[in-house]
């Protein structure tokens, strides 16, 4: 690309998880390649606040329902006022707000993104959204790709399905010493064995079946305990739960971590059993990158990337027996579940890298741009 490019990023979610990481490395990447980045995004925001950090160009907009006739003109305004080569949306208040401010101005290209699997609703305003006000839609699982070409007719040669790229690490410490590590911060013995879970703690990700299928096999591997790292507002019923099954002492909660690596290399296993409601989910991605062995749900992207069998295990959502019966097998039979973690590291080197991701993104700027 002979010239960097001016691409701005909407975004309205205050929270930091799958989809604004997604956002903030993609701008990350973009920006080393020498392209400039405008951020529209509430100040308080975890991206905001990162994206202020890194120099990029950061505009404060609330994003709000009540607010978005408002917000209307001051994006209006901005777009004007700096005429980006890209505009790419992202959550649904923004999108609603930017693509049609954006309307009349002639911006070259005109993204929205759509990260999340509950189906969009067939309504004459998301019509409008998909089909007239975007020039392309960024998805990140097929399952996505599916049902807006399916219940809303757009043509799928405007879809593109990407999921989020990994930055490939070289310095991942040693799967024996970062269970070790992990013993030790539990205060447990150097025996201990982990199956984990690295996410968002809500009702979606299926956690009340993974600690349900942990209850089943808790007289089955005598030496492993439970790790789940993320926080959200189901933290209460997960606690409330495991005092009723009596594993205080075998399931552990370590709340919110920034650098969650080498708890992947100290895991045996890591499940998500998410019911329904997931893209191409970012944590099996780092799993398989980590070469931890994966056990998922049939639910959402998760299928995308785990291939039964092959790259990791499935299992139909919202079932414990199956998932207990999944998470042993994986514990229980090593040279099945290695031949599932070399297929899954070679897999996601050849097609969910950073650099994957970005190259894919820029020849679409190219096809369309030039």
């Amino acid at each position: 690309m002979k010239r960097g490019l001016k691409i701005l990023h909407t975004e309205s979610h205050r929270q930091w998880g799958g989809q604004e990481r997604r956002v903030f490395t993609e701008c990350r990447w973009m920006s080393q390649k020498g392209h400039h980045i405008i951020l529209l995004a509430p100040k308080q925001s975890e991206v905001y606040q990162r994206g202020s950090k890194e120099g990029w160009e950061v505009y404060d907009i609330p994003f709000t329902r009540i607010g978005m006739l408002k917000d209307f003109f001051l994006v209006r305004a901005l777009l004007r006022k700096v005429r980006p080569d890209v505009l790419n949306t992202h959550g649904n208040t923004d999108s609603k707000v930017a693509l049609a401010a954006a309307g009349g101005l002639k911006i070259p290209c005109v993204i929205r993104s759509r990260h999340s699997t509950p189906a969009v609703r067939n309504s004459w305003y998301n019509r409008l959204l998909y089909r007239k006000f975007s020039d392309y839609i960024f998805t990140t699982a097929n399952c996505i790709t599916d049902q807006l070409v399916r219940d809303l007719d757009v043509s799928r040669d405007r879809i593109f399905t990407l999921p989020s790229g990994m930055i490939a690490r070289s310095d991942l410490p040693a799967h024996e010493d970062a269970r070790q590590s992990l013993s030790a911060e539990l205060g447990l013995g150097a025996e201990t064995r982990f199956i984990g879970f690295v996410g968002r703690l809500s009702n979606e990700k299926g956690l009340t079946f993974l600690i349900e299928a942990f209850f089943k096999l808790r007289d089955i591997i005598l030496n492993y305990h439970l790790v789940l790292i993320g926080q959200g507002g189901f933290l209460p019923r997960l606690e409330a739960q495991v005092r009723e099954r009596n594993l205080r002492d075998r399931v552990h909660f370590l709340g919110y971590r920034e650098n969650t690596w080498h708890y992947f290399r100290a895991f045996d296993c890591h499940v998500l059993a998410s019911s329904k409601y997931e893209g191409t989910p970012q944590v099996i991605l780092q799993a398989m990158f980590a070469e931890c062995p994966v056990v998922g749900t049939n639910a959402g992207g998760i299928p995308d990337v785990i291939v039964h069998e092959e790259t990791g295990l499935l299992v139909p959502p919202d079932n414990a027996d199956l998932l207990a019966e999944a998470i042993l097998k994986t514990l229980r039979d090593e040279t099945s579940a290695k031949r599932r973690t070399r297929n899954a590291l070679h897999y996601v080197h050849a097609n969910h890298t950073l650099d994957k991701m970005g190259e894919k993104i820029l020849e679409i700027y190219r096809k369309r741009l030039f």
